[in-house]
């Protein structure tokens, strides 16, 4: 798609730690590159079923810029901008006013320290208060229980588990479904 055929506004999201904004091709760096090709990083990730290069991760972004039922944002540490990570929302569905959040946080000195439940939670905002979301949800493998908790800590309920439901490093395993409505934000 040429760039000048589609307007679309770079959105940022600050908190006191973090602070969100739209990833544009220009961001795809190495480092981002070696996250999504990192085995401990990418064990959840379904995108780990592919080899990613510079070019492939570049073009991806691109088209999750310029698509309207999508927002990928990096996260970035708000004390030296550095990008550890990225979230996402969408697809986005209007008819019904729900989407669906997806998660990475690349950079492992960003791990266990609150980086992802505080971009679930300003991205979970975004999505009631800027889009008039009624609902978000989202998946995780079973043994992804970091990931499961920090839904959980925004205020996001298990719905469901889907047994047997993915291939993992270690077997088959089962799927959390997580969610939220738009009245539960605390």
């Amino acid at each position: 798609m040429d760039s000048t055929s589609f307007m679309h506004k770079t959105i940022e999201i600050k908190s006191e730690k973090l602070y969100l904004r739209e990833l544009l091709p220009k961001d795809v760096t190495k480092d981002y590159v070696t996250w999504l090709n990192d085995p401990e990083v990418n064990t959840y990730l379904e995108s780990r079923f592919v080899k990613h290069t510079l070019e492939s991760v570049k073009e991806y972004v691109k088209g999750v810029f310029y698509d309207d039922q999508y927002y990928m944002f990096g996260i970035f540490l708000r004390k030296n901008s550095k990008y550890v990570g990225n979230i996402k929302l969408g697809p986005i569905n209007l008819h019904h006013k729900r989407s669906e959040i997806g998660l990475m946080i690349g950079d492992k000195s960003a791990w266990g320290r609150g980086v992802g439940t505080e971009a679930i939670k300003m991205v979970t905002k975004f999505g009631f208060n800027e889009l008039n979301l009624l609902k978000i949800s989202a998946g995780m493998y079973e043994s992804n229980i970091f990931s499961k908790k920090s839904f959980e800590k925004v205020g996001y309920k298990a719905e469901g588990l889907y047994r047997n439901h993915v291939d993992s490093c270690s077997g088959r395993e089962g799927y959390w479904v997580v969610g939220i409505s738009s009245g539960e934000l605390d």
